[in-house]
């Protein structure tokens, strides 16, 4: 019987880069990449392993099942028995290593480490790999994803102060129930020094060739006050779904044309113009010429009347703005006084 693979599982932090992992693994799975250096990927919650999404605990895009599931017993027993077949059908196959990628498993750590130290008690390998990064900038990353960009509270936007308040920033004593589970296993690194983590952590577990696929990358300012501004006005919790949903028949989430630069920097400034004045003298000699032989005032190059300073005010776009949503809100009105006219509604 061939030995088991080693079973190398990633436990994120949060905010430290796991998405482009996970994708970089994904995407290299879906060819030979992975296989042929004699490693399998199963995704975040087994959702990769042949079968494993009958079970209600498995689904493509919601690892949360897990940790939501109300037999936690039978759950865990389900997912030692699914991850422990796995490993069998690798090793049949000449997989030497195998991935496991989950951010959530550093902080929610209860259920999976005995889950892991059963299968390192059947003689499977354990290696675990964690990155971390400075609290203040992981805080402020968090707060983007989970305080604007989602919001799981009640009522209005929380300022950062308050929401830190209740989502400390610790890594330690997880840290330390992972050392305590597994001696010598835990793999940590400075997420801040690495660069670029997806090929960091391929090149970390010794894998070559793999491109490294970024992911969540930062909104651009406008975009993040347009959805903070969608989420606060929602009484619910939300998704970042719920404003992507909206947002994409606008396009302004991945627009196909770049920003346009303001007005000012557009327009002509004092060295713009003094420099097409340096290159057009030559003409405006030979024109003068022709106007003073026929009687006619010259042309003049002074720095007055070529222009005036461009100046768009914040009120001036508002009032344009303003003007245009009233227009709007009354096409809205007639367009439904138009259809409660077809169906009746005024009627009674």
């Amino acid at each position: 019987m061939p030995d088991l693979p080693e079973l190398i599982v990633h436990i994120g932090a949060g905010k430290t880069g796991s998405t482009s992992i996970q994708f970089s693994l994904r995407e290299a799975a879906t060819g030979p990449a992975l296989a042929r250096q004699g490693t399998g990927y199963v995704g975040l919650m087994l959702e990769r392993v042949p079968g494993a999404r009958r079970h209600d605990w498995c689904a493509e895009g919601a690892p949360q099942k897990f940790f939501q599931a109300r037999d936690r017993a039978q759950t865990d027993a389900e997912v030692y028995q699914v991850i422990r077949g796995e490993l069998d059908r690798l090793a049949a196959r000449g997989i030497s290593r195998v991935i496991w990628s989950n951010e959530a498993f550093l902080v929610q750590n209860q259920r999976i480490i005995p889950i892991l130290q059963r299968l390192a008690a059947d003689g499977v390998p354990i290696r675990v790999v964690a990155y971390v990064r400075r609290h203040d900038a992981r805080a402020r990353s968090a707060y983007v994803e989970f305080g604007l960009k989602s919001k799981r509270n009640e009522g209005g936007l929380r300022p950062f102060a308050d929401w830190a308040r209740d989502h400390a920033i610790r890594y330690a004593d997880n840290l330390a129930l992972w050392q305590a589970a597994f001696p010598g296993a835990l793999r940590l690194y400075n997420f801040d020094a690495v660069g670029d983590v997806g090929a960091h952590f391929c090149a970390a577990v010794g894998l070559e060739g793999i491109a490294s696929v970024r992911a969540n990358e930062s909104p651009s300012d406008p975009l993040l006050a347009a959805w903070a501004v969608y989420n606060g006005s929602r009484p619910e919790p939300t998704w970042a779904n719920d404003f992507r949903r909206v947002a994409q028949p606008l396009k302004i989430q991945n627009p196909a044309t770049p920003p346009v630069p303001p007005l000012e920097a557009l327009m002509p400034g004092d060295a713009d113009l003094a420099a097409l004045r340096d290159s057009c003298r030559g003409d405006l000699e030979a024109v003068n010429a022709i106007l003073s032989a026929q009687g006619q005032p010259v042309l003049e190059f002074t720095d007055r009347g070529a222009g005036r300073p461009v100046q768009v005010s914040s009120w001036d776009m508002d009032q344009m703005m303003l003007r245009m949503i009233y227009a709007l809100q009354g096409q809205v009105l007639r367009l439904q006084r138009q259809v409660d006219e077809l169906t009746g509604k005024d009627a009674g």
